[in-house]
């Protein structure tokens, strides 16, 4: 009787530290949801006839590579704290 008393001890308190680190990871992401930051992409309208007849499938994907690059440099800033990883 006393071992069986002693698990439903050990797991209520298990239990306990579960719903406190899910309150705690539910408030850090209310936190992290109003840092939130969206970028606007915009693309060049062409101007002339001669930006319209132009073969642009090259320059635009000369655009998108670059748009790429852009966004793996601004991935690699976040700040990766082993406390936000757990969080």
């Amino acid at each position: 009787m006393f071992i069986l008393e002693i698990v439903l001890f050990c797991l209520l308190i298990a239990g306990l530290a579960n719903l406190v680190i899910f309150i705690v990871r539910e408030q850090e992401s209310m936190k992290r949801s109003g840092n939130i930051v969206f970028l606007k992409i915009t693309m060049p309208k062409k101007d002339s006839d001669h930006d319209e007849k132009k073969e642009t499938s090259k320059d635009f994907k000369e655009q998108i590579s670059i748009m790429e690059q852009l966004f793996a440099s601004l991935k690699s800033i976040y700040s990766s704290k082993i406390l936000k990883k757990i969080l």
